[in-house]
């Protein structure tokens, strides 16, 4: 049974469901297509009985879709609670409630829901963009419902400069609270685990591609603020997954490794710095090779590798320390040293001949062979090598297509020096990156994502050594692009020269950091130094007492003299009136203008005889503007300030 539409203002309604299906737009964007016609489809159920005048649907009706929507994000999503199922249970349930909107109270309970659709938005992205998205849908939705305040059906200007006005004088309080209010190291409440989101970047694993394929992903993995010396380019090799095992076609980390990490002894200056981690779903923190002092929560592996005590799925920062110079003392994990001769018993016989005859060299000759042996057989550097198939295919690289990327010429090396009896391994990770200097930071990409070698020299350790650096040097000292042929090159060249867009792109970038430093990342231990500098040395002493209470004093004294101030005498609320006011102004220019007491009328039949040639026009403008200020036209208002525009002295 459907129920009798009662009237509502037409124009406000289609107002309120276009703010709503902005608001909810967002969260679309994350549904599949049938769902989002699913919470679609009350919208525009209700926008066509808005326009038709047609009766809504009955109380069964709206229960059957109610039930229809909440099967439906269960059957999707597993759940009915969390980021995912719960978010997009809510936008259904708002979109439905439109169907039910018969009244003004209704009205305020989907303004009030709206809002909290607002907040949710932050569970999409926490970014710069989405604030300033929500900051313009709240004040569309607090100006409508400054609107269904009047009984008309039309909207004006004034309502939403209040409402953007009222979101300014809230302001100042939101960021005293949010610099001094003390935050929680955890939520007050946890959410339940939604679907894993695909990791990006290095995988676990290294197959001949599997690095190639990122050079065109231009995301950023993470960012590095040095403290002091800068290091050269060639020295920014960032650490991550160890690969130790070869089946003969896939580099795999090994499962068991010992937790005694190995002695580092740095050797020189160190650097000190702190990286800001892209999500990634893994523990890996990438530091620079070789890191000498992790956070709290960090621990370095046998493998000299830093890993975080849990996955990273939040972006988060770290203070490290490395050493760009260094010698291991002290390394108890003797079996990788043993597991890194490893080879398959066949395969690849060619490759294992050309090693054969090293292995009467010493360790480090035998190394030095085969660095000289890739540099004088014409290797090429390449980011689309040919495809490498059979059971060969370390044989297949050196000896026939002779084209690879960094995890060609690492995974092939490192065969090499274990079938010439040299423990090697692999180690992923990235190498450079791009320097901003809008901010003094380094920016390293996906796209900068790299593989070398290293090797187990008695007394030295385990030593770094990157084929890729002899194949082409260009990689290491200036970048990727400027390391392959041209044909490969060309897509990056161009973005290189386009030194405008480059610069504007790094600004940006560096707009997005200090955002996302400064406000995503503002935790507890970023307040706590902010509060020392102020003197703050705990948040029960009476010094943090004090600036709390000073700064809502100081607050509250600001809006009490504003409120006493009042609206400027030259600057009425009232959109008639304002336009009367610039009216009179330009009058003045001719030294005409009202006595004390006289009214609006009497003062425009004294211009008009002053001003005979534009008498019309002034008793058109009195007329208008005391029809706006004490009629029931709705379009006075209009017609005044289309008037005065016309007015010439």
């Amino acid at each position: 049974m459907a129920e009798q539409l009662v009237s509502l203002p037409r124009n406000k309604l289609l107002a309120l469901l276009g703010t709503l299906a902005l608001l909810l737009a967002p969260h679309l964007a994350q549904m599949p297509f049938w769902l989002i016609l699913v919470t679609l489809l009350p919208l525009a159920w209700r926008a066509y009985t808005a326009r038709s005048g047609r009766r809504l649907p009955g109380r069964a009706v709206r229960l059957f879709l109610a039930g229809a929507m909440i099967v439906l994000v269960f059957l999707q999503f597993r759940t009915l609670v969390g980021r995912d199922g719960g978010v997009v249970l809510l936008a259904c349930l708002v979109a439905l409630k439109l169907l039910e909107t018969t009244s003004r109270r209704d009205v305020r309970i989907l303004t009030l829901l709206g809002y909290f659709v607002a907040g949710t938005l932050f569970l999409v992205s926490q970014s710069f963009w989405m604030l300033a998205y929500v900051v313009f849908v709240c004040v569309l939705l607090t100006g409508q419902l400054f609107a269904w305040q009047r009984d008309d059906n039309r909207f004006e200007p004034e309502e939403y400069r209040r409402a953007l006005r009222l979101m300014l004088e809230g302001l100042p309080v939101a960021l005293l609270l949010f610099v001094l209010y003390p935050r929680l190291a955890t939520p007050l409440w946890s959410m339940p685990a939604d679907r894993p989101q695909a990791s990006t970047g290095i995988a676990d694993t290294m197959t001949p591609g599997s690095f190639s394929d990122l050079t065109l992903d231009d995301s950023v993995a993470f960012r590095v603020d040095f403290r002091g010396r800068q290091p050269e380019r060639d020295q920014l090799y960032w650490r991550g997954p160890v690969f130790e095992r070869f089946d003969g076609y896939t580099w795999l980390q090994r499962e068991f490794a010992p937790a005694l990490a190995p002695k580092i002894v740095p050797l020189g200056r160190t650097l000190d710095y702190t990286i800001t981690l892209e999500p990634q779903q893994r523990a890996w923190l990438f530091a620079l090779d070789l890191p000498t002092r992790l956070p709290q929560g960090a621990r370095l592996t046998s493998r000299m590798q830093a890993v975080y005590r849990q996955p990273l799925t939040t972006r988060a920062r770290f203070d490290l320390q490395s050493a760009t110079d260094w010698r291991i003392e002290e390394d108890g994990d003797r079996f990788a040293v043993t597991q890194a001769l490893v080879l398959p018993h066949t395969g690849n016989p060619r490759a294992r001949q050309l090693a054969q005859g090293w292995r009467t060299l010493p360790p480090q000759v035998r190394v030095a062979r085969a660095l000289m042996w890739l540099q004088n057989n014409r290797f090429f550097y390449s980011l689309a090598p040919p495809l490498l198939d059979g059971a060969d295919q370390v044989d297949q690289f050196l000896f026939t297509t002779k084209e690879g990327f960094c995890e060609h010429y690492a995974g092939s090396f490192a065969f090499l020096m274990r079938a010439a009896g040299v423990p090697a391994r692999v180690v992923g990770g990235y190498l450079g990156g791009e320097y901003n200097a809008a901010g003094d930071y380094w920016i390293v990409r996906q796209a900068d994502a790299h593989a070398w070698v290293e090797v187990w020299l008695e007394g030295r350790g385990w030593q770094r050594v990157d084929p890729t650096a002899v194949v082409s040097p260009l990689r290491v000292s200036s970048g990727l692009a400027r390391s392959v042929r041209d044909s490969d090159r060309l897509p990056m060249l161009l973005r290189e020269n386009a030194a405008w867009l480059a610069n504007l792109r790094l600004k940006w970038d560096n707009v997005v950091y200090v955002w996302d430093r400064w406000v995503i990342g503002y935790d507890t231990q970023r307040q706590m130094q902010l509060l020392k500098q102020l003197g703050v040395d705990s948040l029960d002493s009476a010094t943090y007492l004090a600036w709390l209470v000073g700064g809502f004093a100081a607050v509250l004294a600001l809006y009490t003299l504003a409120a006493r101030r009042g609206p400027r005498a030259d600057r009425p609320r009232d959109p008639a009136a304002r336009q009367w006011r610039g009216f009179l102004r330009r009058l003045a220019q001719r030294d005409l203008s009202p006595h004390p007491g006289e009214g609006p009328r009497d003062f425009a039949l004294r211009a008009a005889a002053a001003l005979p040639a534009q008498a019309e026009l002034i008793r058109r403008i009195c007329n208008h503007y005391l029809t706006a200020r004490y009629g029931d036209d709705p379009d006075a208002a209009r017609q005044l300030a289309k008037t005065i525009k016309t007015f010439r002295l």
